[in-house]
């Protein structure tokens, strides 16, 4: 079942029709829309709900011609359903969101793995998304104000008490437990089969199991050569809040992880309207800074589990990486160049690690063509022919893997931080 919604540019008076996707779901919350203007480049952030489509200063009578794109807040679209001006006619007689997405992926079910996950995480995660960010403030307050902490817990488990947390280290267990469950919530099946994963899996089975004096070792090297603090703290809790309070938005690049299609970039001709890429740059170059800024941990603990000691490099044609110091010493880009040498790091890092994306958001050279949805990333100030290309729908999806590695990235920082409080 779809509907039609209309509204207008505020700026240029360009009409659009929207054919919206109908389930289930559109009444939980309000969906994103987000709209950049091919006549003015006018960004327009809507939203849809019970109510219909929102802000109503913005909404518009049907036009007979528009600029017509599906909408579906889990599904992306095809090249058929976006930016076509389109007549009466011509709208009543496209496809909906949902049959045109089937039949672009021939025997995907989309109402199987994808349906069955967005079910899921209407019921685990979305009510609950808000968390982190809610939490964030009263955790990161030195001292912890345990009262406070338990009297906001409470308050969101609609409980009438929470005794159980006796100290700061109970509050900080307890607010790494979400970021497990949220962990957990987006894991899906086929991320659990992949290669990455099973990397994943082998340091935090180091983390449990390895001798108490062997994490102490390794969380001792780590402290000379990383402001851990500083990175939990200011970089990679903040962000993963800041996203998983949004985490709708980024359903429809998610939709690849539901396929098995872990690629970047995919190589699909996709589209997406629940986002900007001035977010996900935002988001992306913020993501980058933080896994950036944790490699030296997470390399340590790699050398450490595979190698025997965080200061254990082997890897051919690293000669200049002698030891843990050495590699804390490079540069973002210098870093990347170690660990694309490295079979484990190269497959979990190197894909959502890329220093053109970063550097042109980081000097404003990301540009966006509305008509095609494909950011170009120039990342060479001295050459601006110089650009590498992503569609948005892929910018989504490696903000998400990014999501992925931070979240586990503090998981297994807790691990070894909770085993040296055991001894």
């Amino acid at each position: 079942m779809t509907i039609g919604e209309y509204f207008k540019c505020p700026l240029c008076g360009k009409n659009f029709a929207i054919k919206m996707q109908m389930d289930n779901t559109y009444t939980l919350y309000d969906w994103p829309i987000h709209v950049s203007c091919p006549g003015c480049g006018n960004e327009m952030d809507l939203f849809f709900n019970a109510k219909g489509l929102q802000p109503k200063e913005l909404k518009s009578e049907e036009a007979e011609k528009s600029i017509t794109f599906g909408y579906s807040a889990v599904l992306p679209l095809t090249k058929q359903l976006y930016f076509n001006e389109l007549t009466r006619a011509g709208r009543i007689a496209a496809s909906t969101p949902f049959l045109n997405f089937s039949a672009f992926f021939g025997r995907f079910d989309v109402s199987g793995p994808l349906g069955h996950w967005v079910s899921m995480l209407m019921v685990t995660l979305i009510p609950y998304r808000h968390y982190l960010l809610q939490f964030l403030p009263i955790i990161s307050h030195k001292p912890c104000n345990v009262k406070a902490y338990s009297a906001q817990l409470a308050a969101l488990c609609e409980a009438h008490s929470h005794d159980g947390l006796k100290d700061e280290n109970e509050c900080l267990d307890s607010f790494v437990d979400l970021h497990k469950a949220t962990y957990m919530n987006l894991a899906i099946a086929t991320y659990q089969a992949t290669e990455m994963k099973r990397s994943i899996d082998l340091l935090q089975d180091y983390t449990e199991k390895a001798d108490v004096r062997q994490i102490e070792s390794l969380m001792e090297r780590v402290n000379t050569v990383m402001d851990k603090e500083y990175w939990l703290w200011k970089e990679a809790f903040p962000i993963v809040a800041d996203i998983v309070n949004e985490i709708q938005v980024l359903f429809p690049s998610m939709s690849f992880a539901t396929q098995g299609n872990f690629n970047i970039p995919s190589g699909q001709e996709l589209y997406t309207m629940t986002v900007g890429y001035k977010k996900l740059d935002g988001w992306y170059a913020r993501c980058y800074e933080a896994l950036v800024h944790g490699l030296p941990f997470l390399v340590g603990l790699n050398n450490a589990a595979r190698n025997g000691s965080a200061d254990v490099f082997m890897v051919n044609g690293l000669k200049d990486t002698r030891n843990l110091e050495d590699f804390a010493s490079l540069n973002s880009a210098g870093r990347i160049v170690v660990i694309r040498q490295d079979a484990a790091l190269n497959t979990i890092f190197a894909p959502v690690m890329n220093n053109h994306i970063r550097n042109a958001i980081q000097h404003q050279g990301d540009q966006f063509q509305a008509m095609t949805q494909l950011v170009e990333y120039h990342y060479d100030t001295t050459d601006n022919t110089k650009h590498d290309d992503f569609r948005l729908i892929d910018v989504g999806f490696m903000v998400f893997m990014q999501l992925m590695h931070l979240l586990e990235a503090i998981l297994l920082f807790s691990s070894c931080e909770k085993r040296l409080r055991t001894v």
